[in-house]
């Protein structure tokens, strides 16, 4: 994962907002694949809020979410999206920071065309 993006609280506050939207609505919908997709995201943006000091506690439920610092950190970093319909099981490392962040990254994206 590389550091080139320089909003990291407006990332990480968006990509918390996005973690509790999608908890919501697995919830709601009592949606285990969707649970499972949240929780990662929250591993994920709980590891990038230790990495940068963020304080998730500090985050406010927000009335909307920002879209924008994600796919600015995307386009810094050149992130590639996965595509979910052609994805090889062996192509993902979840033990591979990179991975991780591309999987959590593309299930925003295809989620976040939906909203």
């Amino acid at each position: 994962m590389s550091n080139r993006y320089d909003k990291m609280d407006d990332y990480v506050t968006s990509m918390f907002s996005i973690f509790k939207m999608v908890n919501n609505k697995a919830e709601k919908q009592q949606d285990k694949r969707l649970k499972m997709i949240a929780l990662t995201m929250y591993n994920y943006v709980r590891f990038m809020s230790k990495e940068h000091n963020i304080d998730l506690q500090s985050i406010n439920n927000l009335e909307s979410i920002n879209l924008i610092p994600v796919f600015e950190y995307v386009a810094a970093n050149n992130i590639e999206f996965y595509d979910f319909s052609n994805i090889n099981i062996n192509d993902l490392d979840v033990t591979k920071r990179e991975d991780l962040e591309r999987f959590v990254l593309s299930h925003v994206y295809y989620i976040t065309q939906g909203m």
